[in-house]
């Protein structure tokens, strides 16, 4: 590939100067704009970023403008309070403890988005020192989850599990004095005893785990492996899930006793923490696994700086507004700019620069959203007057303050008024007009991609007889890269200032913090055919149900499936329905069914759902009143009426289109399939037909951006063997300078010409394992995110080429044999090795499509069933409650039971050998694992013991590019042992 163009150069640029201006203390950042055009690099103006802090100790928020208009927003903090940050689930993580953490952690939004109106729930500081301890234990499990796809020892798990069970013997000594001032003994005498039995169990759970592995290694040796995988029943990863499940379980079971308590008010629901709870289950339960990758410190939200100052960019995260306010007020109070103070318990109050002020003490929270009816009826008069104004311009939504002190003001409250403002109604029509140009656009690039990126025989041939050959000497093809790799520098360096003029390539500004991010994403590999996406689509649709119904309210969920019944009764079995509901239900019943479908089963479905989400949600309303799910949808419709108006045309023509054709002319068999399922009201179904297509196409052709590669921090430089006279393992030292080369170049390699990349990618398959070698050449050839609308046509067709290629590599062998090529075999090799790989991913498509919709039945088939054992639980719980009885706990550690068995099933029926077998690791992780043999290596030979906290100051590099070497001493020196045939 050549050097790029001059506007992907700029673009390129554009953003490397932009993530310097967020770390550096430059104050305006002045870049070319990118032309729309798509032939036109940078257009005739500038985009001017500001950057406007706000400090109020020793850290601080940047706001970020763009052109006079709100952009985005910094948060300028150090390394513990960005680790706090994720028990507030105001950052984004990826590994699975803090993403459980981060789920629980909302719960810390709710109960600060009341103090912000000057209220307060009677059980609040004790729900958040509950939450806090369950973090604790959570996080206590992160270094044991850091195992996992790593080359362990016995020691290094033994050591990881001691840690653990120290952490939790430090948790359970300082019990009471967490929960000292709360009033967890008196609504719960047995809770303390009941944690701490709980800890017991856990502290018991990891030595018999860690006995079973020692056994296991004690018998077989390479059964330590299996330890280290991410699935499987000896998984270190499957471990963790289990302690985080069984734990959730037992938190849930202590908060509806606390909930239920008979010593403070009546409570019918059992608070919002226990959605929360939910969440975290489902974090737990859902899990994708890294099959390939390691789970580094900052997949946990732990970063590192030089100077101690970290920046984190909520740009990245896409935040909405409304999520905008909810971090700045997690990050206000978790910086202790606004604190709550409960010494007196009676009268906790807020504390702000400008003073304190008392807090009401609340126990409706679902009920009672406002301080008082005055502020009540001003909070609903300024929603109203947005509603209008929200038509011509951007809007804030009211920060409610209800103060007795009018002077006092929350630092909080001065943040949010900086979030991005509510979009105005008049520039919804236009953006979602941009949005369909852009969806017609991609839609062609998808198909355009298709002719130009789907047939690569001829290459492929071509290379499959250059295999043959004899390979060039590895410092020759460096060399020869050195060289091409400085002619593309020097062209891109050309190009970028010609399209930029008089700007300036790089700001001198210097930086002062370093930002936020990981070397690699975790991922459970690519899962973008058009299977696996129609049950992920299929299983997002259910979830609604099955997650926001059926586990956070069982009672609802009940409701549903009664309701449910009764219309599908109405339907298959009208004569019983109408001696059990009355001949007028069932009669108006089937008129309204059959109005939206023709046959019995389309009746049903969309009647008997229906029907069973009116009364789920007035249910949902008659217990949580204004803040329930039915309520907040109603003032979201009314706050942007254009956007779901929009939404609704939207689907209602594309449906009619589907359904009736484009001026008498019908789709083909489409239209009339379509047909035969509309009940007597078309007009009723068009949406619904017009919405799931409409789903389905943005799925289609949608893809995310593939991320560009960096250099990645190693911690050696390649000179350390040096100091002992005859080191050996020369394998090992070579293994490791390829790398390290490959990371520093890791951006401008796939630019090479393909020659030099074909003979560097037969040297990594000479000098790696099959495993790594696939990893590292995702330097050389990046692999791109492509659309499913691509794969639909790719993975049938591409079998074409890969066929005759495959037919082909038996004529080119026998060739190479009789020319003397010193490896005839490798055109058949490498031709069934690929034609074997691509057999293997698509089966593991159907595998993993197959895994996950068994995993869709069986949520579908226990929901109701979970539904009726929770509300049972809940209904005895609450009658025990009267008479002083505790009993929640216990019943929720025998669900924990059930939970496992299924649990324990499921990963045994979980095809993760297979599946793994075709997920090709990040090179960051590779290179990472090579960097480690090379110290082990050093360690063993005893030239220096590194500590693995020390960072060994970069001296120069050992690569041709800066050092002026002979070809032969690229690798290893003179003074070495002659460099290893390789």
């Amino acid at each position: 590939m050549p050097a790029e163009s001059a506007k992907k150069l700029l673009i390129r640029n554009n953003r490397k100067q932009y993530q310097d201006f967020l770390i550096d203390e430059s104050p305006i950042l002045h870049l070319p704009a990118i032309s729309a055009v798509p032939w036109i690099g940078a257009a005739n103006r500038f985009d001017t970023y500001e950057k406007t802090p706000y400090k109020f100790g020793e850290h601080q928020i940047n706001f970020i403008s763009k052109n006079g208009e709100p952009y985005s927003f910094q948060w300028q903090t150090d390394a513990i309070q960005l680790k706090q940050a994720v028990r507030w689930g105001i950052v984004r993580t990826e590994s699975l403890t803090s993403k459980v953490i981060a789920a629980l952690g909302n719960y810390r939004i709710t109960a600060h988005e009341r103090v912000l109106k000057g209220m307060i729930s009677n059980t609040q500081h004790l729900k958040v020192q509950l939450l806090d301890h369950y973090q604790q234990r959570f996080e206590a499990l992160q270094e044991l989850e850091s195992l996992v796809n790593k080359d362990n020892s016995l020691v290094a798990y033994s050591t990881a599990i001691e840690r653990y069970r120290q952490q939790l013997l430090t948790i359970d000594s300082s019990l009471e004095t967490h929960f000292r001032g709360t009033q967890l003994v008196t609504l719960n005498p047995k809770a303390l005893s009941q944690l701490r039995e709980d800890i017991r169990k856990d502290i018991a759970k990891a030595e018999s785990y860690l006995q079973t592995m020692v056994e296991d290694c004690s018998t077989n040796p390479q059964a330590l492996r299996t330890y280290s995988r991410a699935r499987g029943k000896n998984s270190i990863l499957y471990f963790v899930k289990q302690q985080m499940s069984d734990n959730l379980f037992q938190m849930q079971g202590i908060n509806q006793d606390i909930s239920y308590s008979r010593k403070r008010r009546f409570a019918l629901t059992r608070g919002h923490l226990n959605d929360c709870i939910e969440d975290a289950r489902r974090e737990v339960d859902e899990h994708k696994a890294d099959l390939r990758n390691a789970i580094t410190p900052e997949h946990h939200g732990w970063y590192t700086s030089e100077n101690g100052s970290i920046t984190y960019d909520f740009g990245n995260d896409n935040l909405t507004p409304s999520r905008q306010r909810q971090v700045l007020l997690g990050i206000s109070f978790l910086e202790g700019w606004d604190t709550v103070d409960y010494s007196n318990p009676e009268k906790p109050s807020v504390k702000s620069p400008l003073g304190s002020e008392t807090l009401s003490v609340i126990v409706a929270t679902n009920w009672q959203l406002h301080r008082n009816f005055a502020v009540a009826m001003k909070s609903a008069a300024f929603f109203i007057f947005n509603i209008f104004k929200g038509m011509f311009t951007y809007t804030h939504p009211w920060e409610e303050e209800a103060w007795d002190n009018k002077e006092f003001h929350l630092i909080a409250k001065t943040l949010r008024e900086k979030a991005s403002p509510n979009e105005p109604l008049l520039l919804k029509p236009i953006k979602f007009i941009k949005a369909i140009m852009y969806a017609i656009r991609d839609s062609f690039r998808g198909i355009r991609n298709l002719g130009t990126g789907l047939f690569h025989m001829p290459k492929k041939i071509f290379d499959d007889w250059n295999a043959s050959k004899s390979l060039q000497n590895l410092n020759t093809v460096i060399e020869e890269a050195e060289h091409c790799l400085a002619r593309i520098n020097r062209e891109e360096t050309e190009r970028l200032q010609y399209i930029l003029i008089d700007s300036v390539l790089k700001s001198d500004a210097k930086p002062v913090s370093m930002l936020a991010r990981t070397d690699y994403h975790l991922t459970a590999g690519e899962q973008n055919d058009i299977i696996t996406a129609m049950v992920r689509g299929f299983d997002g649709f259910v979830s609604v149900f099955t997650h926001n119904v059926y586990a956070k309210d069982p009672v609802a969920g009940l409701l549903f499936t009664t309701a449910y019944a009764a219309g599908a009764g109405a339907i298959f079995y009208p004569a019983f329905a109408s001696t059990v509901f009355g001949a007028g239900y069932v009669n108006w019943f089937t008129h309204f069914s059959y109005s939206m479908g023709s046959g019995k089963f389309a009746a049903a479905l969309a009647g008997g759902s229906t029907q069973a989400q009116v009364f789920a949600t007035g249910w949902d309303t008659a217990v949580h009143g204004p803040n329930s799910s039915g309520i907040s949808v109603t003032m979201q419709i009314a706050e942007d009426p254009l956007t779901y108006s929009a939404y609704f045309a939207l689907a209602y023509g594309l449906g009619y289109v589907l359904v009736n054709g484009i001026n008498g002319h019908k789709i083909p068999v489409l239209s009339d399939m379509l047909r035969e399922d509309l009940g007597s009201t078309p007009d009723a179904s068009y949406p619904f037909i017009g919405g799931k297509f409409a789903l389905g196409s943005y799925e289609l052709f949608h893809r995310d951006p593939t991320e560009d590669l960096h250099p990645t921090r190693i911690k050696f430089n390649g000179t350390e063997y040096k100091n002992y006279p005859n080191p050996g393992n020369e394998q090992v030292i070579n293994r490791f300078l390829l790398a390290l080369w490959l990371s520093k170049h890791a951006e401008t390699l796939p630019k090479l010409d393909s020659d030099i990349l074909f003979e560097l990618e037969r040297h990594l398959d000479r000098l790696f394992l099959r495993e790594e070698a696939a990893s590292l050449k995702k330097i050389l050839y990046p692999e791109k995110e492509l659309s499913i609308a691509f794969q639909l046509f790719s993975i049938p067709f591409s079998y074409i080429p890969a066929i005759c290629r495959f037919s082909l590599a038996f004529i080119l062998s026998p060739i190479a044999w009789f020319m003397g090529n010193p490896e005839p075999a490798q055109p058949i090799k490498r031709a069934s090795r690929d034609l074997y790989m691509k057999i293997s991913r698509d089966l593991n498509r159907l595998l993993i499509a197959g895994s996950q919709f068994i995993y869709l039945c069986f949520k579908v088939m226990t929901s109701p069933v979970k539904a009726l054992a929770f509300t049972v639980n809940m209904l005895i719980s609450r009658i025990a409650a009267l008479v002083d009885l505790i009993l929640s706990h216990s019943i929720h550690q025998k669900f924990a039971r059930v939970h496992a068995f299924f649990n324990n099933l499921g990963e045994w029926m979980y095809p993760a050998r297979a599946i793994k077998s075709v997920v090709i690791a990040h090179p960051v992780h590779t290179i990472k694992e090579i960097e480690h043999s090379y110290k082990s290596m050093l360690e063993q030979f005893a030239i220096t013991r590194f500590s693995s906290d020390v960072i060994i100051q970069e001296e120069k590099q050992l690569t041709p590019s800066s050092l002026k070497l002979p070809p032969s001493e690229l690798l290893l020196d003179k003074r070495d042992p002659p460099t290893v045939n390789i």
